[in-house]
Parts: structure tokens; C-alpha cells; sequence
């Protein structure tokens, strides 16, 4: 799915992600705009940019992507370091990689384990988002987490070994290092404005101000906007990958703690950071979270949240609620202090 267009000064582009949706609103000149569009981590993937390199950054942007899945991130891609980890048990690590790790890993403390990236058996288990989903049995369940928790891997910053049985899944982080990368990458480049987003994960950079919409739970439109200069704001929500089975929704962001989906109270938690990595891995840690707890995590980062409810309530940090502009009246905004 690739596409490159001129379009009018005012787009909005509905990004549908694994794990929920986010709304750019951005406005470009005419002039020198580049769009595209492309399918890579298992999601929908999309550049506009702006600046005589344009075209350029967003081929560079789209090789990153998915060269950085298929020869490291993806635990199904034969080949790739994720691959080799879980099917070999041990691994050197590269020092590019090697960074990204030590911030996962201290999510990890941090969040007392409510972000874990070694969940790939009990994910294995629900299969949700395949022809293969179901509910598991409690035994499934209390067996595959027992194979879970990064504090059993053996990693020493250049090489790591994974126990028998576990499966590292870097889905819940995966964007946000690929947005890391191309971060790096467009400060080489003549670029004026940058958009890329990854499924639920969004960069926006460059010169003037950004509006990032918050979807609408289930639905479609945005129910407020985020106004930034610049961040990579990840959203992680429990209402885009999900199955019913005997009047049961079970959506796909699992609580490392009891092997199923998490309970706490929120249906989408948006993180806004200056590291994409950092922003992806806490939407998923503060959705468990819930919004208290969640925002504590969020504020020990330097960063800020935004957590909605099933009521039809939005809960914020306080810098973000600076930054929030509520367009849905059937929401109402709480500021977490």
C-alpha cells in the first residue's frame, strides 16, 4: 500500500494501530509537501514531510522500518535477533540495540514488572488478532507465565541469554525504537516538518506546532487534541484488537501478573515523551496501570499522559492538560496532581 500525493493545506490522516488509533491533524504548504504510506510491523505506516529532502527521507524512513523489523525486532521473522534469541537462547547484542534494552528493562522495574517484554507465550496462548484466538484455561495461563518476566534474562548490556520457554515480544516497543531511529535519521536530513507514524506510535518534528487527536474509543473522529512543538506521543487502547466470546470482550494488552487482558479501568492510555521508545513502552505499562499509578510512572520519566475512561472521562497529567483541547463535550477532563 504506497502512495505519494500533493493534497490540500489541511489533512487529517486516521492511523489504525494494533493497539489503538491516533488522529494527526497537520497543516503543510502546498508546495513542498510529500506523503506515504506503507504496511510494515504487522500495521499501517504513513510519512508526511515537508523540505527539499522530502521524498528522499521518506524511502530512508520506510527502509529503517522495515529493515529494523525483519533483521531485529520481530520475533516471528527467521533471521532477525529477536527470532534468534527466542529460538537459540543467547545472543550478542549490538551497541544500537543495547540502549534500547536498558530503557525497556528499567520500565520494567519501574512499572514493578507491569511492562514485560518477554510475554510472547502467554500472547501465544490468546492468539488475538489471528484465525487462532481463544480463551485459555487457567492452567495454560499460570504455566505460561511462569516462563514470563524480564528479570530472568541474563543480559549484560553486549549479550543476552533467554531461558527455556520464554518468548521476548517487543511489539509494545518496537514503534517507538523504530521512530527513535528515523529521529536520528531526519536530523541529517532538510527537512521543515516531519509526521511519521507507526500504528499507534507517532513522531511529529520541525518547525511550528502539531495537533495530535486522541480517538474516539470504538469509533470514529477524536475526542481531544494534543498541541505540541514536537514528541513522539504513543497511544496504547484495549478497543482496536479484541474478540467476544460468550458475551466477553477480551482485548489483546495482557497484565503480566494474571495472564490476562488488563482490568484497570481505562480503555486507551496516551504517553507524550521525548523518546519514542520511552513513550511506547509506558502507554502499554500505565494502561495496566490505570490512570493514578500510570501518571506516577509517567511523572518519574519527565513525561506526561493522558488516560480516558469508559465513562467518558479523560484523566491527565498536568502538563498535559496544558496541552489538551477537549472537542468531544461528552468528555470531561480530571488533571491528576
Amino acid at each position: 500500500m504506497e502512495s505519494k500525493k500533493k493534497t490540500a493545506l489541511k489533512t487529517v490522516i486516521i492511523i489504525i494501530a494494533a493497539a489503538a488509533a491516533i488522529c494527526l491533524l497537520v497543516f503543510f504548504s502546498r508546495s513542498d509537501e510529500y506523503t506515504d504510506s506503507f504496511i510494515a510491523m504487522d500495521t499501517y505506516c504513513s510519512v508526511k514531510l515537508s523540505g527539499k529532502d522530502a521524498e528522499e527521507a521518506a524511502k530512508e524512513f520506510k527502509e529503517i522500518t522495515e529493515k529494523l523489523d525483519s533483521e531485529t525486532l520481530s520475533r516471528f521473522e527467521k533471521g532477525s535477533l529477536v527470532y534468534s534469541l527466542n529460538e537459540n537462547s543467547e545472543e550478542n547484542i549490538p551497541e544500537s540495540l543495547a540502549k534500547y534494552f536498558d530503557t525497556l528493562f528499567d520500565v520494567y522495574r519501574q512499572s514493578e514488572g507491569a511492562y514485560d517484554f518477554t510475554l510472547g507465550a502467554v500472547s501465544d496462548l490468546w492468539a488475538i488478532g489471528t484465525d487462532n484466538e481463544r480463551v485459555p484455561g487457567s492452567d495454560e495461563i499460570k504455566a505460561a507465565t511462569g516462563l514470563c518476566g524480564a528479570d530472568k534474562l541474563i543480559y549484560d548490556g553486549s549479550s543476552m541469554t533467554v531461558p527455556g520457554g520464554m518468548k521476548l515480544d517487543l511489539g509494545s516497543a518496537g514503534k517507538g525504537i523504530a521512530l527513535d531511529e528515523i529521529k536520528a535519521k531526519s536530523d541529517s536530513l532538510n527537512l521543515k516538518k516531519c509526521v511519521v507514524s507507526l500504528g499507534g506510535s507517532v513522531l511529529v518534528c520541525g518547525k511550528g506546532n502539531f495537533k495530535v487527536g486522541i480517538q474516539k474509543p470504538g469509533a470514529a473522529g477524536y475526542i481531544a487534541v494534543i498541541n505540541t512543538d514536537g514528541a513522539f506521543i504513543s497511544t496504547s487502547g484495549s478497543y482496536e484488537r479484541y474478540f467476544e466470546k460468550d458475551g466477553v470482550r477480551y482485548h489483546h494488552i495482557l497484565d503480566p501478573d494474571t495472564g490476562y487482558p488488563a482490568e484497570s479501568g481505562i480503555v486507551s492510555a496516551t504517553i507524550i515523551a521525548q523518546s519514542g521508545t520511552l513513550s511506547d513502552a509506558l502507554s502499554t505499562a500505565c494502561f495496566v496501570l490505570g490512570a493514578e499509578k500510570g501518571a506516577e510512572l509517567c511523572l518519574e520519566y519527565g513525561c506526561e499522559g493522558v488516560f480516558v475512561s469508559a465513562d467518558n472521562k479523560i484523566y491527565a497529567t498536568p502538563g498535559a492538560a496544558e496541552m489538551l483541547e477537549i472537542t468531544d463535550s461528552s468528555y470531561s477532563l480530571e488533571v491528576i496532581r
